[in-house]
């Protein structure tokens, strides 16, 4: 099984947090890869790549996810001020007085 199916259905920070530490393990892997005579780093580039576009995908489809939360947030806050206004100036209840105690 490959290492992309692995990543398909985590969490967009979960991704990241991979993708960074495909970051941090490059410096590693090219210290190991001069020792090793010069075989790994293809395809240590390759995984360090494939993490950084899994990264980016996530964080676009985090972005993604708020922009919608946001905007479904504003529709839910202009729809109460609609009906707060409409019941405003729709029906002119007189005011009531309340007597505590």
């Amino acid at each position: 099984m490959e290492f992309e199916a692995l990543l398909l259905g985590l969490e967009p920070m979960t991704a990241a947090v991979i993708g960074v530490g495909a970051l941090v393990l490059v410096p590693v892997v090219s210290a190991l890869d001069s020792a090793t005579g010069h075989n790994v780093s293809e395809s240590a580039r390759s995984a360090a790549k494939t993490g950084l576009i899994w990264t980016f995908d996530a964080i676009d489809k985090a972005q993604s996810t708020f922009a919608e939360a946001s905007e479904s947030f504003k529709d839910l806050v202009a729809e109460a001020k609609a009906e707060r206004s409409t019941s405003k100036n729709g029906t002119s209840e007189s005011p009531r007085e309340v007597t505590i105690g």
